[in-house]
């Protein structure tokens, strides 16, 4: 079975909710590419993305009294992205205030 964004969307979103990346990391690419608002630069390579995701579960998981769900979701915002109806995670954290952002995934040659 080819690995599909939607698959990739899945992987992610039962990471977060288990807080153990162990799984979605084993899906990503050696040459990957992570971005988001929340770190300073893209992370480049699954080294660097393992040690990142890993340590975030890790804080979530020993406290700082961070909450965190995740759940695959289709997006609705067609002007902003490539196309209407790409799956997704929508992740929800909560710290001191209660933050979404989605996150999406390319596939390419059976890996994200």
């Amino acid at each position: 079975m080819e690995l599909t964004e939607k698959d990739a969307a899945i992987a992610y979103a039962k990471a977060w909710n288990a807080l153990d990346c162990s799984d979605f990391l084993e899906l990503l690419a050696d040459d990957c590419t992570y971005e988001s608002q929340w770190v300073t630069s893209a992370l480049e390579g699954k080294e660097a993305i393992s040690k990142y995701l890993t340590g975030k579960m890790k804080t979530v998981k020993t406290g700082g009294g961070a909450t965190v769900r995740a759940e695959h979701a289709l997006t609705t915002v067609p002007a902003f992205l490539r196309e209407e109806g790409r799956d997704c995670v929508v992740l929800t954290q909560c710290i001191e205030k209660e933050v979404q952002v989605a996150i999406l995934f390319e596939v390419a040659d059976g890996k994200i």
